[in-house]
């Protein structure tokens, strides 16, 4: 493990750019033969927080004399995080942007009656027969989502949606069936299963409908019924920007992953999602305030007087070759800068903040995320922060970017996202 420590007594400006070279791989952080419970299964989630960098973090806290009671994810995401808090016993506030996530992971760290919800699902499944086929969502909505359903798909999910709509009251068991209708919206479409981007595939074979929903309930069930712990009136989710949002009092500990500049669009990644639910009238609300997307751009004048010195050398080495993609990687710097800040806030003196970040390549400009976050914590205040790597053991998709830059599953491109980076910052 590499010790960093406060760089404000005058290493070199070259040992600063390079200081996480030196950073070795640990295999305890990269590979677990224990597996996941199965509430961290029960909706598919890209690029997904493993559960084993929560039970290490703790482990971590404990190796250093750090008494954690509390913890907080500022990118929450599915709840993984909150999910691992509740199994050692610890009070957990976790917020994301994406309602998506945020109902995700409500479901998931919320305590279940699971009899009462395999009756309302069965409830649910009764009424389908005769439950209206129009669909519940403004015209303009149907008519983005009706493009990536085959007819008969999508007049079932329609049918489905108006029986759970009727079954809501607003009870646990009730968001769960969201949940549940949320978790089949991909594989009962033509969206290309292994696609990290809105991309068709006419010739897929999807899911029915019924049996779609019947098995995803059934999961939810069993992932209630095996015993694992979950939050309850110590957990708290909500739904609200990273650099804003925050818990009613400091916390022993931060666990989370940010994301990555310029790579996943969730706003596309979640759309259908959002918009069957109602959550969003146009899929590209989402994009709204997200940190990590290319919409937001900033002017490089703004960059060069307040990014920090890692950001401003990252952003102008881009600059020449891309400027649109200059701004907008600036604009995820300042964020970053800005959630380090943050973090300096919610986190207790003598407590501590764990990040997992990557790198990655842009117009063969090396884009030091991680580097750039260990330079934010410096001057948000954080003392020194320790640094390892993991190798990333599942990485399905998205392993690539092609030589314009675009994010790609070929292993004729430039290789991605092989190794994260483990930062851990002492307050």
């Amino acid at each position: 493990m590499l010790l960093i420590d406060d760089h404000r007594g005058g290493p070199s400006e070259r040992w600063k750019y390079n200081r996480l070279d030196e950073a070795p791989n640990s295999p305890a952080w990269g590979v677990t033969m224990a597996p996941e419970a199965k509430l961290h299964r029960i909706h598919a989630y890209p690029a997904k927080f493993p559960a084993l960098i929560a039970r290490n973090a703790f482990d971590y806290a404990d190796a250093h004399g750090i008494e954690v009671h509390s913890v907080a994810d500022v990118f929450c995401g599915s709840g993984t995080v909150g999910l691992e808090a509740a199994a050692r016993g610890a009070s957990f506030w976790g917020c994301d942007i994406n309602p998506v996530a945020t109902m995700i992971a409500k479901v998931k760290n919320s305590p279940m009656n699971v009899a009462a919800f395999v009756s309302k699902a069965e409830s649910v499944l009764a009424r389908f027969e005769r439950a209206s086929s129009k669909v519940p969502v403004p015209d303009a909505v149907q008519a983005h989502l009706s493009r990536w359903y085959v007819p008969e798909q999508f007049a079932d999910l329609a049918r489905l949606r108006n029986a759970v709509l009727t079954e809501f009251d607003g009870l646990e068991a009730s968001l769960a069936l969201e949940c549940a209708f949320s978790a089949i919206t991909k594989p009962t479409s033509q969206w290309h299963a292994r696609s990290a981007k809105p991309v068709l595939d006419a010739d897929k074979q999807a899911t029915p409908v019924l049996a779609a929903f019947t098995r995803q309930c059934a999961l939810m069930a069993s992932a209630w019924s095996d015993g694992t712990p979950v939050g309850g009136s110590a957990t708290e989710i909500v739904q609200g920007c990273a650099t804003r949002a925050s818990p009613s009092r400091q916390v022993d500990m931060i666990v989370t992953s940010p994301p990555y500049a310029t790579s996943y669009e969730y706003s596309d990644l979640h759309q259908l999602s959002a918009l069957w639910l109602g959550l969003v009238g146009d899929h590209r609300d989402l994009r709204e305030g997200a940190i990590g997307t290319a919409s937001r751009r900033s002017s490089l004048a703004r960059a060069a007087r307040d990014l920090n010195e890692v950001g401003l050398q990252i952003v102008f080495s881009l600059f020449d070759r891309d400027r649109p993609l200059a701004e907008a990687l600036a604009t995820y710097f300042l964020d970053m800068q800005k959630v380090a800040a943050r973090c300096h806030e919610l986190v207790r003196p003598g407590g501590l903040a764990v990040f997992v970040i990557g790198d990655t390549r842009l117009k063969g400009v090396r884009i030091d995320n991680a580097n750039h976050l260990v330079e934010s914590l410096f001057e948000a205040g954080f003392g020194d922060v320790r640094v390892t790597r993991r190798t990333i053991a599942n990485k399905p998709n998205t392993s690539y970017r092609s030589a314009d830059g675009r994010l790609a599953s070929s292993p004729t491109g430039q290789a991605i996202y092989s190794e994260e980076y483990v930062l851990m910052a002492h307050r």
